[in-house]
């Protein structure tokens, strides 16, 4: 079954009990893993409510209640700080932010953890995916395009494939129905931010999925990447509840 990814990302807003109250409440829609994003340190700036740092005791709070819950934990990352400064943690992946692809340095530190490392390629060209993998062979990776001028151009999961076996996906479009398409390609993982049932501004608000309709979507999503199955067909008895009629 493929796995889904609800990013917190930065909509926690630098609230402590803001981002603990998110967590729990998307922990009760059956999700498999979360994943909160990390800024350059220097960005930590406390200009805007979600460039407040949250103390390493909430992360610590999160991971043992969603160890408990069976709930991977993952965090997005800028810089190599967050893998020194969460190393001790029981992280269970990586995600590379799109604007962080070409650092070379961050990538090889992230796998030495020996933890799933996913790369997201919203900026890169598809020959700068194909000489980072070869760069970075065990790392994943998830097409996504950042740009509302660029289509979300599904196909490139097909193309990317021809580099890597295994392509996820990463959803940054307010029509949030792509993720079926993204099923269809077989994309796995697939990565979707997701934001608090209010009116507030959240720096990734406008591509979110309202916390209080994930459990149905999830539901939705679940299904359709069952019923893709295998492809195979095969010959099977006519079922005891079908009616036929011998002339």
């Amino acid at each position: 079954m493929t796995l889904f990814v609800a990013e917190i990302g930065l909509n926690h807003l630098g609230d402590e009990k803001l981002a603990f109250k998110m967590v729990k409440d998307i922990s009760k829609t059956g999700i498999k893993a979360i994943s909160m994003q990390i800024l350059h340190h220097q960005d930590y700036d406390n200009k805007e409510p979600w460039r407040k740092k949250l103390d390493i005791k909430v992360y610590k709070k999160i991971i043992s209640f969603l160890k408990k819950k069976k709930i991977q934990f993952g965090l997005g990352i800028h810089d190599e700080n967050a893998l020194f400064e969460f190393k001790n943690l029981k992280i269970d992946f990586w995600k590379i932010i799109s604007f962080r692809f070409y650092n070379d340095r961050l990538i090889k530190g992230a796998l030495k953890t020996l933890k799933p490392v996913f790369i997201s390629t919203g900026i890169s060209s598809l020959n700068d995916i194909r000489l980072c993998a070869k760069k970075h062979p065990k790392a994943n990776f998830l097409h996504t395009t950042l740009s509302k001028n660029i289509s979300p151009n599904l196909k490139a999961i097909d193309v990317m494939r021809k580099i890597k076996k295994k392509i996820g996906y990463s959803l940054h479009s307010e029509v949030n129905e792509l993720i079926i398409a993204a099923l269809a390609k077989k994309a796995d993982p697939i990565f979707f931010y997701v934001k608090n049932n209010d009116k507030k501004f959240y720096p990734d608000g406008n591509h979110a999925i309202n916390i209080n309709y994930l459990g149905k979507k999830l539901e939705l999503w679940e299904y359709i990447s069952y019923s893709i199955g295998s492809g195979v067909k095969k010959r099977l008895k006519v079922p005891s509840w079908v009616v036929t009629v011998v002339k």
